[in-house]
């Protein structure tokens, strides 16, 4: 289980960068465009890197749930 978890974690690391990057150019605009009209800002730098970063927050603790769940369930 342990290998399990390292793994996930090495992968999350190594495609935040790849993921931000594609999101900053445009993928899933829609998700940053509130953020720039809150701000009146046209750059897509740091909304994209808050709304990356929150989603991967979501999919580390769903993993984290999901795991300890898995862990506590085995006697």
């Amino acid at each position: 289980m342990k290998h399990i978890r390292q793994f996930f974690y090495l992968t999350i690391g190594c495609t935040f960068p790849g993921f931000w990057m594609l999101h900053a150019s445009g993928l899933y605009a829609g998700w940053y465009a509130p953020l720039q009209n809150l701000f009146h800002t046209k750059s897509s730098g740091w909304p994209s890197f808050i709304t990356a970063a929150f989603l991967y927050g979501i999919v580390i603790a769903c993993f984290e749930v999901m795991y300890r769940l898995i862990k506590h369930s085995q006697p």
